[in-house]
């Protein structure tokens, strides 16, 4: 696959999904998703999932990549620096950090 020009991403913004606002934010060649608990996460896991490929693809070949938090906590990593542990899920878990946001906010996710 050959390797377009890497990119920077400038945002700052918050998306609203099903009432719940993710923030997006970049500056560099990271762009941090925020999700405000594992529920609104996995809601948009769910619905998405069949994308995840075809994301992990382009931000590859855009020499960019995408830290998924929970209320701050990475969890997870897709794109250029993603080391993902199979070719069925193309996303770097990071189980630590999973296991602390699912922690700090058990009513949220369980809400």
């Amino acid at each position: 696959m050959s390797r377009a020009r890497a990119l920077d991403v400038t945002a700052d913004l918050t998306l609203t999904i099903d009432g719940e606002p993710i923030a997006i934010e970049s500056y560099t060649d990271t762009v941090l998703v925020d999700f405000p608990s594992v529920r609104a996460l996995a809601a948009v896991a769910r619905t998405e999932r069949q994308r995840l490929p075809s994301l992990e693809r382009t931000l590859r070949r855009m020499d960019l990549t995408v830290v998924v938090l929970v209320d701050g906590v990475a969890v997870g990593t897709v794109g250029a620096r993603a080391k993902p542990q199979s070719n069925r899920l193309p996303l770097e878990v990071d189980a630590g950090g999973t296991l602390r946001a699912a922690v700090a906010a058990p009513l949220r996710f369980f809400n």
